[in-house]
């Protein structure tokens, strides 16, 4: 994995002075090992995971809204989907693995991947190299940006049966069960297509308790229609919120008060959220007594262009020159170390990565 010289290793992380979690107290960041879906088994919450089950309180350090392996276009001109080639898959599970296991070096236990359209052939191969939880979702991403037998998909019965398929039996004729369902749209309003999508996922999380994540675009009217069509409020998480919100949370307030969860991804990407707002927007909540309904996470994800790994702000118009280096230990490296120059305690970062995934999961309100 490429460095940034910027960044910082967990042995760096340990002896930086002020910001020494040595000093603050090791036990207060719960580097715990295990990972998460809404199956019971004797009365006990059990969540699935590529490699089996755990229980909400093995979770520890959770990234709530990654990507493991991100199949996406080419260009922002040429939307749609895109496999992994067959002759970079190989390279494309070593590169994860590699990933993953920096993760874990630095503290990471469990990784959410919210890419529903995804070969679970490869993220078995993935998670059998690698100590870190992976929770795997069902459900539809955008329409424009996933496979055309899924975007072609019209019957809303139909939606709802992969998705409870996919949750309930395995996935691709595997037992790997889906722990979370991801549903998005484009931008603007719920298009009709979208709004099917919604109200079955709400559907299969109302008769299973398996949870809900979204990709924002319009997210009061996203999770007003869940909640219409049936879902729990404490069982659904937006992504993405901080963007365009100027450091306010606004008419958010009214999610995190009727139970939701909300998911902020965008540390190190000024042309999204710049630092200052990013910061101020998480304060909000903590100020507002409501730090226990938002996640951190980064949203790693890269596909191939011609023979090479492009990651996301990397091209055009962003070109990032850091863009590389946001893989899932940038949370602990970068990430962290900001929030605590910015004034945020590791009790507080704690709540974010720790306790916030583990009550999600656990279905406390």
């Amino acid at each position: 994995m490429e460095g940034n010289k910027n960044t910082f290793n967990r042995r760096d992380f340990l002896t930086m002075g002020s910001l020494s979690l040595g000093a603050i107290g090791m036990a207060d960041f719960s580097f715990a090992t295990t990972g998460a879906g809404l199956h019971t088994n004797r009365k006990k919450i059990i969540i699935p995971t590529v490699t089996g089950y755990v229980t909400p309180d093995k979770l520890g350090t959770t990234l709530m809204h990654e990507h493991i392996l991100w199949f996406s276009g080419t260009t922002n001109e040429n939307p749609g989907y895109m496999p992994i080639p067959d002759d970079l898959q190989d390279q494309s599970v070593d590169f994860a693995v590699s990933a993953l296991n920096d993760a874990a070096r630095v503290g990471i236990d469990t990784v959410v991947d919210l890419t529903p359209h995804r070969s679970i052939d490869l993220y078995k191969r993935i998670a059998e190299q690698t100590t870190v939880n992976i929770i795997v979702s069902t459900g539809f991403y955008r329409r424009s940006k996933i496979p055309q037998w899924m975007a072609e998909m019209e019957d809303e019965k139909q939606m709802e049966e992969l998705m409870r398929k996919e949750v309930t039996d395995g996935i691709d004729g595997t037992k790997i069960k889906a722990g979370i369902i991801k549903v998005a749209n484009e931008g603007g309003q719920l298009t009709d297509w979208e709004k099917k999508v919604f109200r079955a996922a709400a559907r299969v999380n109302k008769s299973t308790g398996v949870p809900i994540a979204t990709h924002t675009g319009s997210p009061m009217e996203q999770f007003d229609l869940l909640l219409k069509s049936g879902a729990n409020p404490h069982q659904v998480f937006l992504s993405h919120v901080d963007v365009g919100r100027k450091g306010k949370p606004g008419d958010l307030l009214n999610v995190v008060k009727e139970g939701g969860y909300l998911q902020v991804d965008t540390f190190g990407q000024e042309f999204y959220t710049p630092q200052k707002e990013l910061v101020s927007f998480l304060r909000s909540f903590f100020d507002a007594g409501y730090g226990n309904r938002v996640f951190i996470s980064i949203d790693s994800n890269w596909h191939w262009e011609n023979g090479k790994k492009i990651f996301e702000g990397a091209g055009p118009p962003n070109f990032d020159p850091n863009a590389a280096n946001r893989l899932f230990a940038y949370m602990i490296t970068d990430a962290v170390p900001m929030l605590l120059k910015s004034g945020f305690s590791m009790k507080e970062i704690n709540t974010f990565l720790t306790d916030n995934p583990r009550n999600f999961f656990k279905r406390i309100k």
